[in-house]
C-alpha cells in the first residue's frame, strides 16, 4: 500500500518536474525580456538584426580609430614621456594612457553590462574605475598650473587622454550592445521563437459634431 502512494509520488514529481521550466531557463527568459525591453524592439526579427550590425559596425570604427590614434598621437605624439610622471606609482604618460584606456574600457563594458544583471560589484567597481581615469585624466593640467610642465604640454596630455577615454567608452558600450543583440538572437533560435513585428493602432477617426436642430 505505501509501497504503491510513494510509486504514484514518483511519478507525479517526475511529470511535475517535465512540465515546469528549469531555473536556468528562466533566467534565460527573464533575460531576454529586459534586452527586449532596454532596446525596445518593435519591428521584429529584422530589426535585432540591423541593430546587430549597426553596433558591431561603430565598434569596428572605434577600434580602428582608437588604434590610429593611439599609434599617432600617443606613441608619436612629440611628448617626452619621462617629465612630470603621475602623482599614483610613478607612471609616465605612456603608461597613465595604457591604464586610463584599460579602465575605460572595463569600466564602460561592465556597466553596460550589468544593466541586464542587476550585480553590485561590477558597478561598485566601475564607479572606482572612472574616478581613477578621472584623476590620471585631470592630473597633466594641474601639472600644467602648478609649473612642473609648460600649460601647453598639460592640455596637449589631458586633451589626448579625454579622447582615449571616450573613444574606449563608447567603444566598449557599442560591442557589449551588440553581444547582448547577439545573445539575444541566439536565443530566440534556439527556442524556435519568431519575434514578429508589433501592429500599430489605427487612428481613431473623430465622428462629425452633431448638427443642431
Amino acid at each position: 500500500m505505501s509501497q504503491g502512494l510513494a510509486g504514484g509520488n514518483d511519478e507525479s514529481t517526475t511529470e511535475v518536474r517535465q512540465v515546469l521550466p528549469s531555473a536556468g531557463d528562466e533566467q534565460r527568459a527573464h533575460l531576454a525580456e529586459r534586452i527586449m525591453n532596454r532596446f525596445d524592439l518593435q519591428k521584429g526579427e529584422q530589426e535585432i538584426f540591423d541593430l546587430i550590425n549597426q553596433k558591431s559596425y561603430l565598434g569596428g570604427i572605434l577600434i580602428a580609430g582608437l588604434g590610429l590614434f593611439w599609434w599617432v598621437l600617443i606613441t608619436e605624439g612629440n611628448d617626452d614621456i619621462t617629465v612630470a610622471t603621475s602623482f599614483l606609482f610613478g607612471m609616465n604618460f605612456s603608461q597613465v594612457a595604457v591604464t586610463v584606456g584599460l579602465f575605460g574600457l572595463i569600466s564602460s563594458g561592465a556597466k553596460s553590462i550589468n544593466r541586464e544583471q542587476g550585480q553590485l560589484l561590477p558597478s561598485l567597481v566601475s564607479g572606482a574605475m572612472l574616478i581613477v581615469c578621472g584623476f590620471f585624466i585631470l592630473e597633466p593640467f594641474i601639472y600644467g598650473l602648478m609649473g612642473d610642465i609648460t600649460i601647453e604640454t598639460g592640455l596637449w596630455r589631458t586633451g589626448r587622454l579625454v579622447v582615449l577615454f571616450t573613444g574606449v567608452t563608447f567603444c566598449a558600450s557599442y560591442l557589449v550592445e551588440a553581444y547582448l543583440l547577439f545573445w539575444l538572437k541566439t536565443f530566440f533560435e534556439s527556442e524556435g521563437i519568431v519575434l514578429a513585428p508589433l501592429e500599430e493602432p489605427e487612428p481613431a477617426i473623430a465622428s462629425p459634431p452633431a448638427l443642431l436642430e
